[in-house]
């Protein structure tokens, strides 16, 4: 079958994974990878965005182009929206199209997308077995009669049939990592060639942490309802082997890991370290969280080229951070873990929530002081989002913050602000000056740093910082990404957004000779009204 993926951003692996599987299946995958910056959370608040975006209609148009029988979206909950425009204009454009979601929020949510009549299927979990099954039915049967089979068939393919939705359950995961086929890349860095500097992968799925403001501890919850673990790893031998063959066949710079917690098992990071460093030897870069790291630990990252470590600490008040967050680490330990990686050379980012249930400007002083202590070279804001069905949202409205009539609008997409951005945060001056007193407690001298955060805190300066927030968020970027040669990813980012504004402005005023040719055939084949 001929299928195209849908992607943008900075590439999402489940759809290079996908990729590799179809085609390993024999259909005709294609991509249609979106370099729009409105698709870009960190690109949301450039003041030239929408200029440099695709319209729906124009994403539409380059699909259809493409002649798909299938087309399938990977989606989160801060897209959702925008996914479902794209996708009424695709049905409209095609209505025989069959439309396929993937991803965490249908895999959370997928009665509620499958409200949308657009929507064909919905894949529940992990796809590696679910999705070629699906395209084999749907090659050998057609759309009608896959629909009519019965809820033991296609487990994980959930749709609508007669009016009621056929719950399928999750769909059959495979255990052991390794015998997942590498993940296919070339069409994305064909898309943005920037993306090919870096090669992202993971060693592992999943967290064994149960944090109330993640989907990890819901995609936790419902694999457990199903009696699965959602927490696997790959074998140091298979992730040696991707990488040998990424460096070979792609000759990237660096690497990055994208595990929501590297290297939890000791003994799998201390032979991963030591064969990295023989085997590989580029600079890179991985997420983990506090409480998986010591100070050995730190010195094989470190020695093996662990040249950027990414950590979560979230809330700097431990009663905040037990209570509300669900995360039990000390502030010691977390103190500990910065000054000894700073010691060793690496490059520490540091992320923080703000805006949490019951916050108070003593929890944000306790974080700026717990910054002015330790030193990171970046801190990353995010403010809270509520994702479907994490616990957070019940404390939230236990505080007064939001109210149950909130949650359908979660669910539909429709109560996402940005997670990193000022514009779109929703929130006032008092958090708009925010990475203001966080880049002077992180960058500035101890003895001015708290003179400094406390000034922009006078009424007038604030207001004039507030209004120069986002500016400032782009430039700070900048000036650290371009003169600490560590932060490679930002860096990285920021030369993918040129290339990026390239496709967009090529593709919106002219394209190639043959996208024109497609994509005025297509259009004239679009029902009009």
């Amino acid at each position: 079958m001929r299928l195209v993926l849908h992607d943008s951003g900075v590439g999402t692996l489940g759809i290079q994974y996908l990729l590799a599987i179809a085609k390993a299946h024999g259909h005709d995958a294609r991509l249609f990878f979106d370099n729009s910056f409105s698709k870009d959370y960190l690109a949301q608040d450039f003041f030239l965005t929408n200029f440099l975006s695709l319209t729906p209609q124009q994403a539409c148009d380059r699909i259809t182009a493409l002649e798909p029988e299938v087309v399938g979206f990977s989606m989160y909950s801060y897209l959702y929206k925008g996914h479902m425009k794209l996708i009424r204009l695709l049905k409209r454009a095609n209505p025989e199209l069959v439309i396929i979601c993937g991803g965490t929020h249908p895999s959370l949510l997928p009665e509620v997308v499958l409200r949308n009549e657009e929507v064909d299927f919905v894949i529940v979990g992990e796809a590696e077995l679910s999705f070629p099954a699906f395209l084999e039915a749907l090659a050998n049967s057609g759309t009608s009669q896959v629909k009519a089979l019965p809820r033991e068939a296609l487990p994980g393919v959930w749709n609508m049939h007669e009016g009621a939705v056929v719950e399928r359950g999750l769909s059959p995961i495979v255990r052991d990592l390794d015998q997942v086929v590498f993940p296919e890349k070339e069409a994305h860095y064909e898309a943005n060639p920037a993306l090919s500097s870096i090669y992202t992968l993971v060693t592992s799925r999943g967290c064994f942490n149960a944090c109330t403001y993640c989907n990890s501890s819901s995609l936790n919850v419902l694999y457990r309802s199903h009696h699965e673990r959602y927490y696997r790893a790959r074998s140091v031998d298979n992730v040696m082997a991707e990488l040998r063959m990424a460096t070979t066949k792609y000759h990237p710079r660096y690497i990055e890991f994208f595990d929501d917690a590297f290297g939890a098992k000791r003994s799998w990071l201390r032979e991963f370290c030591t064969r990295y460093k023989e085997e590989i030897g580029l600079p890179y870069d991985v997420q983990t969280i506090p409480t998986v790291l010591d100070e050995e630990s730190l010195e094989w990252l470190a020695d093996s080229g662990c040249v950027d470590l990414e950590v979560g600490f979230q809330a700097a008040n431990p009663q905040v951070r037990a209570n509300v967050l669900n995360r039990h680490e000390t502030n010691e330990e977390v103190k500990s873990l910065v000054l000894r990686a700073i010691e060793l050379g690496m490059f520490v980012e540091l992320d923080l929530i703000v805006n949490l249930p019951g916050e108070t400007r003593e929890h944000i002083e306790e974080s700026l002081e717990f910054i002015r202590e330790t030193r990171p070279q970046l801190v990353s804001v995010g403010f809270l989002q509520y994702f479907p069905k994490t616990p957070i949202i019940d404390i939230a409205i236990r505080e007064g913050v939001i109210s149950p009539a909130h949650i359908r609008k979660i669910e539909q997409g429709e109560f996402m602000n940005s997670m990193r951005l000022l514009s779109q945060s929703g929130l006032g001056t008092r958090y708009r000056i925010i990475p203001f007193q966080m880049f002077f407690a992180s960058r500035m001298p101890r003895w001015i740093s708290r003179p400094l955060i406390r000034l922009v805190e006078k009424p007038l300066i604030r207001n004039v910082c507030s209004f120069c927030a986002s500016a400032f968020l782009y430039a700070s970027r900048l000036l650290i990404s371009f003169t600490d040669k560590r932060d490679f990813y930002l860096r990285g980012q920021i030369i993918r957004s040129f290339y990026a504004a390239k496709w967009v402005l090529a593709r919106k005023f002219s394209g190639t000779s043959r996208e024109r040719a497609l994509v005025a055939q297509s259009s004239r084949q679009t029902p009009q009204g």
